[in-house]
């Protein structure tokens, strides 16, 4: 009889554990939302998008060589759509195509990133585990903090999923680099044509770009 118990509460804990995996799977998106509000995230469905366009790209360049001009203004102020520009020009373009239909929004001290990404064109073993479930175009989420190093600006994405899958942060670096995008020992992506910014500060109105102090 003992044996039959000890075999009853096995089976039951194993349908458990089933029904556990089942739910996390449908529910996955609810419960990656709940957990990056446990964090103090926001997420990323709540936010604001903003696709680069022709007319941004302009503004964003005169903005930037305004501010890199000697005696230029002491800051200056970038829109989601100006920053996406930006990200259109360094993710984008260097991937051929691997990444297309990048969109950046701004919460507090991060910019959120997402595309759609071209699986096929990917090098084997870059998605591991995941990539028998994965196939074609698929959507592509980051986020992590822009940073001054140096006069130059640099973002690092700090999260990173496809579809609703996240992957850990030691993954990202050689994800990146498999599209093509020069990054930092750390995964850190430079913004080129950006000079002389000694702070930067996000918000979800946009990002400001402080000029280095000079003695």
């Amino acid at each position: 009889m003992g044996c039959l118990r000890a075999l009853f509460v096995q089976v039951g804990c194993l349908l458990l554990l089933v029904a556990a995996a089942v739910l996390g799977f449908l529910y996955r998106r609810p419960l990656w939302d709940a957990y990056k509000r446990f964090r103090g995230q926001r997420p990323v469905a709540t936010a604001a998008y903003a696709a680069p366009s022709p007319s941004a790209s302009r503004r964003a360049e005169d903005v930037l060589a305004r501010f890199a001009r000697r005696g230029g203004p002491a800051y200056v102020d970038l829109t989601a759509a100006d920053v996406a520009g930006l990200l259109d020009r360094e993710l984008a373009r260097p991937s051929r195509g691997i990444l297309d239909s990048v969109q950046v929004a701004l919460d507090s001290g991060v910019v959120l990133v997402r595309g759609v990404l071209d699986l096929s064109q990917l090098p084997s073993g870059v998605l591991g585990p995941l990539a028998g479930r994965m196939g074609g175009h698929e959507r592509i989420e980051a986020g992590g903090p822009l940073s001054a190093a140096d006069g130059s600006l640099r973002w690092l994405p700090t999260r990173l999923s496809i579809r609703d899958f996240p992957f850990p942060r030691r993954a990202i670096p050689p994800l990146l680099r498999s599209l093509r995008l020069s990054t930092g020992t750390e995964g850190a992506l430079p913004i080129p044509g950006v000079s002389g910014v000694g702070d930067v500060r996000v918000v979800p109105a946009g990002v400001r770009l402080y000029r280095v102090e000079r003695p």
